[in-house]
């Protein structure tokens, strides 16, 4: 695959770094799985969020798959949700790959069910806002909205409200918006924001063990953990706030779509 450009600079700081500390704690999206390998075997090292694919390193991050999919599932068993639309994240993030395919599985095993749509997004309000307007520019011309909208995380789905409310779209009235990550903002959305609450504190804190029990056995075996999620049922997708019932037979994901 191709090397992305961002990798370039942090690189050789890295590197560098490689040989003072004893080892690297990477967030998602520092390093490319194409110099992760490398990385890995120059000093311990533990990516939060990254890659669930990748076997090169110690994978600390959220279980995007059952999140997603309960979160969409809901939607379409809970209320009726037919027509749904994507306001996705960004291409390269492997948060948002996984929480796609989720959705597509639910998708696939609801017939009736279609996406109707999909917007690219960079996980900003900003990206949240342009996927409303081309939503209510289309509207205009056939009078019609999806039954619900789906946004790979928090930020781009407090855009989508921003806009539906200055526009006199009724949330969830008219359309059903709901988000992933369950951020602070989102309880003081008007309405409060449906989402999927990630263990924030707990990848802190699972990838710093993680990384001491490397540095202490650096032949341990890279493992990949994946951390419970947690769906929050408020206003925005038609449920009374209150506590969620997690559903009890989310599939395991089998497809190897990347």
């Amino acid at each position: 695959g191709t090397v992305p450009d961002a990798d370039a600079p942090v690189m050789p700081r890295l590197l560098a770094l490689s040989g003072k500390v004893d080892g690297l704690l990477i967030g998602e999206g520092v390093v490319s799985s194409v110099y992760l390998a490398g990385l890995a075997k120059r000093v311990p090292v533990v990516v939060i969020a990254g890659e669930p694919e990748q076997r090169d390193a110690d994978i600390v991050s959220a279980d995007n798959w059952s999140g997603a999919y309960g979160l969409v599932e809901h939607l379409v068993t809970a209320h009726g949700k037919r027509r749904l639309f994507l306001v996705d994240g960004p291409a390269t993030s492997p948060d948002a790959r996984v929480r796609r395919r989720a959705m597509r599985a639910v998708i696939d095993a609801y017939p009736g069910t279609v996406l109707a749509g999909r917007s690219s997004g960079r996980f900003s309000a900003r990206s949240g806002e342009v996927a409303a307007d081309q939503l209510l520019a289309a509207a205009d011309g056939d009078g019609s909205l999806p039954d619900a909208i789906v946004c790979a995380n928090d930020q781009m789905a407090i855009g989508v409200l921003r806009r539906f409310r200055a526009a006199g779209i009724r949330v969830p009235g008219d359309v059903a918006v709901v988000g992933f990550d369950d951020i602070f903002p989102a309880t003081l959305c008007d309405p409060p924001l449906t989402t999927v609450r990630q263990p924030t504190r707990q990848l802190g804190k699972r990838a710093c063990e993680r990384l001491i029990e490397r540095i202490a056995d650096p032949s341990l075996t890279p493992q990949v953990e994946l951390l419970p999620t947690e769906l929050v049922l408020r206003s925005s997708c038609g449920c009374p706030p209150g506590p969620a019932a997690w559903p009890r037979d989310v599939p395991v994901e089998i497809s190897s779509e990347r």
